[in-house]
């Protein structure tokens, strides 16, 4: 098994039991590491997709329809109740429950431009010892990873100290930090097609960004306040190219 089939039949199946695989990765820091990041993807992404039914949900619904039929019955001739609107089966009322959670879940994870933001420095937030790593990784390894999701970097303002897939709004996406003059700053590259172009910008009190949309996917710069987020997103903006 070379290199290549290894990481074709892991992406395809990232909780695989191929013994072919698993010895191939054991021979490598780097493809353990690898497995490890794509085991903890595909879960993430399949709880993300998940949409909990409370267990008595069905329970309280029967329990208000059979309450509203009682209702109906000892208002007897009362014109006034007999003009009430007709009552929903209680399976289709379920029914909507579950479209109803689920619509929030896809409204969660497709967001507009404004959630990518707060969505990032989330992100950041919730991995901020990622910024205090050290260790120069090679472009090469960078553009590796970046090749399964269709990108390319010819190079990064800055030395690249991590480099690992996230989960990104439930997307697949490539979790990225350089050391800069105004310190560490995180990149995300996310695939995912475009109908509209251009920049967002964001921030709270301690990081500011930018969101690049690029009709192959995205591009989005977190960093210290006072940092020049806008030139150091136009020199990643130059570098990035989408095979």
């Amino acid at each position: 098994m070379d290199e290549l089939e290894f990481r074709r039949r892991l992406f395809a199946h990232p909780n695989t039991k191929d013994k072919d695989v698993l010895e191939f990765a054991e021979q490598s820091p780097e493809r353990k590491q690898l497995v490890n990041e794509l085991k903890q993807l595909d879960k993430e992404l399949v709880e993300a997709m998940q949409v909990p039914v409370p267990d008595n949900l069905a329970d309280k619904i029967i329990f208000n329809q059979t309450m509203g039929e009682q209702s109906d019955q000892c208002s007897g001739n009362n014109p006034a109740a007999k003009q009430t609107k007709p009552k929903t089966p209680w399976y289709i009322a379920i029914a909507a429950s579950v479209v109803i959670a689920f619509t929030g879940v896809l409204y969660h994870l497709m967001s507009p431009t404004l959630s990518i933001g707060e969505h990032a420095l989330a992100h950041v937030y919730h991995e901020i010892d990622a910024l205090s790593v050290n260790e120069e990784i090679a472009l090469d390894e960078v553009n590796l990873r970046l090749s399964e999701l269709g990108g390319h970097l010819d190079e990064l303002p800055g030395a690249i100290t991590y480099a690992r897939y996230c989960n990104f709004k439930g997307q697949k996406g490539l979790h990225l930090v350089f050391q800069s003059d105004f310190g560490p700053m995180t990149v995300f590259i996310v695939p995912s097609p475009n109908d509209y172009l251009g920049d967002a910008h964001f921030n709270d009190q301690r990081f500011a960004g930018r969101v690049s949309h690029f009709p192959q996917g995205d591009a989005i710069l977190v960093a210290m306040a006072q940092a020049p987020v806008d030139e150091y997103q136009a020199r990643i903006n130059q570098s990035l190219r989408w095979n």
